[in-house]
């Protein structure tokens, strides 16, 4: 039972940095989206109906840096440039959207009043944020071409070879 198990595990920890890739392509995508939502139906509209009633300062300003932040960080993540620095953006968007916004002043839950509309989704989104933070940009990632993001390691190499503990000339270690 556990061999089948552990094969599948084996293979499938392999595809970790494709899998990175697509979490961070449609997410970025996903906030391109929102953001040409909140511009097609207009930025007093935006103001107006979330913001406001919200009591969150400087809503003018807001209602249009908000969509442009969504904007611009989602196409860094989507192409893969200054991956962790839109994904922590974001991440601090829905830790306001999630916990001072949706939980605070709306009260609408985790999950909304009638199963959704509430803060499920931001956590989901400050979650994947997190794991893109931590992890980096996966394949298919401007950064790694610039040279912004460490290469992947390869099995075999260590994590920092200046710090190993040489081997003592009698074959034992000090």
């Amino acid at each position: 039972m556990l061999r089948p198990y552990r094969i599948i595990a084996e293979r499938l920890t392999g595809l970790s940095r494709p899998a990175l890739c697509v979490l961070r392509v449609v997410a970025g995508w996903l906030f391109i989206l929102h953001a040409l939502f909140k511009f097609q139906n207009g930025l007093a509209s935006f103001e107006t109906y979330m913001l406001k009633p919200a009591h969150l300062p400087l809503t003018s300003q807001l209602s249009w840096a908000i969509p442009t932040l969504e904007l611009v960080a989602g196409v860094l993540l989507v192409v893969g440039l200054l991956t962790r620095v839109a994904a922590t953006l974001l991440a601090l968007e829905m830790v306001g959207t999630g916990f001072l916004v949706k939980l605070s002043v709306f009260h609408s839950g985790v999950l909304g009043p009638k199963g959704s509309g509430g803060a499920e989704l931001d956590f989901l989104y400050l979650a994947v944020f997190l794991l893109i933070i931590i992890s980096g940009p996966g394949w298919a990632a401007l950064d790694g071409l610039l040279g912004l993001e460490p290469q992947p390691r390869t099995a075999g190499t260590e994590a920092n070879p200046t710090t190993a503990v040489p081997a003592a000339a009698d074959g034992t270690s000090s």
